[in-house]
């Protein structure tokens, strides 16, 4: 069984290109591109593949004098209709692989390559790449280590219990910890009691009885490890307690991403497939196994159900419901959970700028940003909310939820940003400004586009507060309230306004000798109710990190 890696590969983009029909050599048609390629190998060397800790590529590992055939798939799956369908193979590193024409791979001497494998066809990105280490010798596996996501076990036999038409996971590590090949080739000794994919390691359990999971090392002279595994009857749960129940009137905001209840079941082990989670609402947000998926403003009220007909234990509920609310405009943007990747250093950004999620000492986690050379004397980085993953309004084309950025003057105008103010860290200059780009308010199917440009009526350093932080960070205050926008003035006091585009613009960072030296922290970006709302939070905040916060200006 073939396995494809399609995070191999990258679409082509569509070219404007004409061939003759045998009718009319005069007459021309559009030629049929190579919309996609994707590199394919077997099960064997599927499971060596690893990533690389230094550069992050997917690697298949080789000894010289290997030789490894790979594979590929196109879009159109027919190379015959592709009107340029000669595939070529190149080597970014013979010294220490060469490829053939039809895909061989031979490992001829030590090193790092990259085989990509392209169409003839001109200005095409139908392409698709693989990172390739070549080794002297095989370092062998010396011990394999199985374990499963699963903790139930038997008492007498130590064996691991599954509940039939469960499934469970199981990973291998490898020793020691330089093994050229880090992955096993996983099989079961009795298919009838379960199955397992012989590269994730995903066992799926079909009846009751006894099974043994066998992992084995790929190399030439494998090793191997092994765990029992007891397929029993599934336990129908009776009551359910969920530790975590939100409070009443508690809110989270959409870019939190997901809230993942806490439950145990009752009795204990009981088959936990087997309890009912519904959402009321799943355009808000959608539910599996306790796991809450946010998909949009609103509120919606989940529903676990178990399918035991006996009296639950006194603390468990045969049925537990509770509700969460998810208002626009209420953003808890501090990077330490899944509201991390909606924050990137500008795509229109300079050459060199970067943005890495980091930790300080104290645990907090923040934005790393660097930017880059804006011109002879300054430096700049803006960053943006990401508006990928998005349905789309049909009124007008323009992206409507999930990462796009809503903004409530009436009920959160308070925006709230902790961030480096470099004029605090030497800078003779900086500019600061939150930007945005085609705001508009979906009122009764209307959509008006009316608001861009930057807070504050424009130009940059338009906060209303400011306060200095005693760990060289601050806090900017914008309000929605009191300031306009540079088109479109201020928002309506009624109605949610939406923004495809927004970003703070950190630009004209003077009077630094390396990007580096220019580079600033972006801790959290939240927005309040008020400001008694936003006062209330910093004490607390201050109190619990004994990080000190006084007015600067």
């Amino acid at each position: 069984m073939n396995r494809i890696l399609k995070y191999l590969s990258l679409a082509a983009l569509a070219f404007p290109a004409f061939s003759c029909t045998e009718q009319n050599p005069e007459q021309m048609e559009p030629a049929t591109v190579m919309e996609q390629i994707t590199i394919v190998m077997d099960d064997m060397t599927t499971a060596k593949l690893y990533t690389d800790a230094s550069t992050g590529a997917l690697t298949l590992p080789m000894v010289i004098g290997e030789t490894i055939t790979l594979d590929c798939t196109t879009v159109p799956e027919d190379i015959s209709e592709i009107t340029f369908p000669d595939l070529v193979w190149t080597s970014s590193n013979e010294d220490a692989v060469t490829v053939s024409s039809d895909g061989v791979l031979t490992a001829t001497g030590t090193g790092t390559s990259v085989i990509t494998v392209t169409t003839e066809a001109i200005n095409t990105v139908a392409t698709a790449t693989l990172s390739v280490n070549v080794v002297e010798t095989t370092v062998p596996a010396t011990g394999i280590t199985i374990t499963a996501d699963n903790d139930m076990t038997d008492e007498d036999s130590g064996a691991i219990l599954c509940y039939q038409g469960d499934g469970l996971n199981f990973s291998a590590a490898i020793t020691p910890d330089d093994a050229t090949y880090r992955s096993v080739l996983w099989s079961v000794d009795n298919e009838e009691v379960g199955t397992i994919d012989p590269v994730s390691g995903v066992f799926t359990s079909l009846t009751t009885g006894n099974v043994t999971v066998t992992a084995t090392s790929l190399d030439s002279t494998p090793i191997t490890a092994s765990v029992n595994v007891i397929v029993i009857v599934a336990v129908d749960p009776t009551g359910i307690r969920i530790n975590n129940l939100p409070e009443d009137g508690e809110i989270f905001s959409l870019s939190q991403v997901s809230f993942t209840a806490d439950y145990d079941e009752w009795p204990e082990f009981s088959t936990v497939s087997r309890i009912t989670w519904v959402s009321d609402n799943e355009d808000v947000a959608t539910v599996e196994d306790g796991v809450v998926t946010f998909h949009s403003h609103g509120t919606v009220r989940i529903t676990a159900t178990c399918p035991g007909t006996e009296t639950p234990e006194t603390g468990y509920e045969k049925e537990v419901s509770f509700t969460l609310n998810i208002p626009a405009g209420y953003y808890n943007d501090d990077f330490s959970d899944g509201s991390w990747p909606w924050w990137e250093n500008d795509s229109q950004n300079l050459s060199g700028s970067s943005c890495e999620r980091m930790q300080n000492e104290q645990g907090e986690w923040y934005l790393n940003v660097t930017p880059g050379v804006q011109n002879s004397e300054n430096w700049r980085c803006d960053i943006q909310r990401v508006p990928d993953d998005m349905t789309v309004s049909a009124a007008n084309s323009v992206p409507y939820r999930n990462n796009v950025t809503f903004l409530d003057r009436a009920n959160y105008p308070i925006i709230c940003l902790r961030i480096d103010d470099m004029a605090d860290k030497g800078a003779s200059n900086r500019s600061i400004f939150i930007d945005v780009n085609n705001g508009f308010v979906d009122a009764s199917g209307s959509f008006d586009r009316l608001w861009s440009g930057r807070l504050g009526g424009g130009g940059a350093n338009r906060w209303t507060d400011k306060y200095l932080c005693s760990d060289g960070s601050a806090i900017l205050v914008y309000n929605l309230a009191t300031q306009e926008f540079q088109t479109g003035g201020q928002l309506p006091e009624t109605g949610v306004a939406v923004f495809p585009n927004f970003k703070i613009g950190y630009a004209d960072i003077r009077t630094f000798a390396s990007a580096e030296d220019a580079s600033y922290r972006f801790f959290w970006f939240k927005t309040f109710e008020s400001e008694a709302a936003m006062t209330e939070y910093l004490n607390e905040w201050s109190s619990e990190t004994g990080i000190t916060y006084n007015t600067a200006e």
